[in-house]
């Protein structure tokens, strides 16, 4: 099994420079719980990340995915976290370290 987590920005307004600038200073995590309210979560065993992608999150999670809100994709440990742009693309989020 995985874990889909949404994270929802606390203010529509956010600067994304600020958000960058904390994450490089203090990790990610720091910089999502400073930016984001706490992440709503399913199990899942599986997904296909295409152009209805959207619509199934908003199903699954009854919500409105916003550009600036993020994604992560867990699995035995890993994550990988996905932020969407206002025009609609998917930029991911490479944790270093």
């Amino acid at each position: 099994m995985a874990i889909l987590r949404i994270f929802k920005q606390k203010s529509v307004d956010m600067d994304i420079s600020k958000l960058v600038e904390t994450i490089s200073e203090s990790g990610l995590e720091d910089g999502l719980q400073k930016f984001y309210d706490k992440p709503l979560e399913k199990e899942t065993k599986s997904i296909v990340a295409g152009p209805s992608f959207l619509q199934f999150l908003g199903k699954i999670f009854r919500i409105q995915i916003s550009g600036g809100d993020i994604i992560q994709f867990e699995q035995k440990g890993h994550s990988k976290y996905y932020m969407l742009s206002a025009t609609g693309t998917w930029d991911e989020i490479i944790k270093l370290g």
